[in-house]
């Protein structure tokens, strides 16, 4: 049965609207004062824009849905009421829980690396070429090794594999050598962590073609360290009261996952060790670069002019390739989305700071920014 009609327009009236029985269509033209004509007879019917009736929205009218309840999983996980998780936490008391991460040793060697320098007399044609030799004289495990777990001792094996084979692999740069030590240590701390994302990446690609038969979720993660990323048990109770699986958020970004089609595009590229010297160079002095900016910044676009000129006699030259543009914008893209993963990695870093996700505590904090840890 029909309800009573508009008293403006004579259809079917859906309800009281601003004083009056009305079908929603000319509660509409009212609310965003329609035309003088329509607005006329309107009013002469009774609507008011006094008479306007609040709270009518059936989600504001259930008394359960206005109050938000903070979810339990919370109070599970810290095993403290809820009302004690939002009391400020004392720096101190945050401390006395936190795992302390002394990276001094491995500084140390790195420093030893950065002061003997690259192996002399070397002969080479240009910047780019040395850097290359370099990447290519680094000792490397060729025999793979399977893991199926990834626990503390894993993690830092391979900080420590990154952060010194960057550090000897910098020495190769006649430009970078010539810099003070304090300058070449804070390249050093910023950039480990960068190479070794590109590095992993292109070790895959690697790995699939002389393994035909390679799994899409194996993953070169080391220095002939394989793993399958389905199926690796990951133990982070060492870093974070968090089980793995509600770490994964954060976990994601320092493990890479969203880079993984960047490996097939490496894979079909077939990169050569200059190109990717090159690539690796211009990723890791471009977050320089972006970093710090100033005086740093005009010191690694430098290098990266001198190396720029290197390539282009690579190519122009030895492979006799004078329109390689295409080439280079797609290596240069693959290197803007490892910036860009890194830019919303950052996000998510300090997400996990302020809700106190990681309890490390590194000697050298500087050397972990944007590694996802910190």
């Amino acid at each position: 049965m029909d309800g009573p009609s508009c008293v403006i327009c004579g259809q079917i009236g859906q309800g009281n609207h601003f004083g009056v029985i009305s079908c929603r269509a000319c509660a509409a033209f009212f609310r965003y004062h329609c035309k003088p004509c329509r607005l006329k007879k309107c009013r002469a019917a009774g609507m008011d824009t006094s008479k306007f009736q609040h709270d009518r929205d059936a989600l504001q009218i259930s008394a359960f849905n206005r109050k938000r309840k903070i979810p339990q999983a919370m109070e599970i996980i810290y095993e403290k009421p809820i009302f004690v998780l939002f009391c400020p936490v004392d720096p101190s008391d945050r401390k006395k829980d936190s795992v302390y991460v002394d990276c001094n040793p491995l500084i140390i060697q790195a420093m030893k690396i950065l002061n003997l320098g690259s192996e002399t007399p070397l002969t080479a044609k240009n910047s780019l070429q040395k850097l290359s030799y370099g990447f290519n004289c680094m000792k490397r495990t060729e025999e793979l090794k399977r893991i199926h777990k990834v626990a503390r001792e894993e993690v830092t094996m391979f900080w420590e594999f990154h952060m010194l084979t960057t550090a000897r692999w910098l020495t190769y740069l006649d430009d970078f050598q010539d810099l003070d030590q304090e300058m070449k240590t804070k390249i050093l701390f910023s950039v480990w962590h960068v190479w070794g994302r590109l590095d992993k990446l292109m070790a895959t690609a690697l790995y699939r073609i002389r393994n035909k038969d390679a799994k899409w979720s194996e993953r070169v993660i080391g220095n002939g360290v394989v793993t399958d990323t389905k199926n690796v048990l990951t133990d982070s109770s060492w870093m974070s009261r968090y089980p793995p699986e509600q770490l994964r958020y954060f976990l994601d970004g320092i493990r890479g996952w969203d880079l993984f089609p960047i490996i097939d595009e490496l894979q079909t590229m077939n990169i050569t060790e200059t190109e990717l010297t090159f690539m690796l160079a211009h990723l890791c002095f471009q977050y320089v670069a972006s970093r710090f900016g100033g005086k740093i910044s005009e010191i690694v676009e430098g290098f990266l002019e001198t190396l720029t000129n290197d390539l282009h006699s690579y190519y122009v030259e030895e492979k006799k390739t004078p329109r390689y543009s295409g080439r280079l914008m797609k290596m240069l893209r693959i290197n803007n989305e490892i910036i860009e993963n890194i830019r919303v990695y950052r996000g998510r870093a300090e997400v996990a700071k302020v809700f106190d996700v990681f309890h490390l505590d590194f000697s050298h904090p500087e050397m972990f920014r944007d590694t996802g840890f910190i």
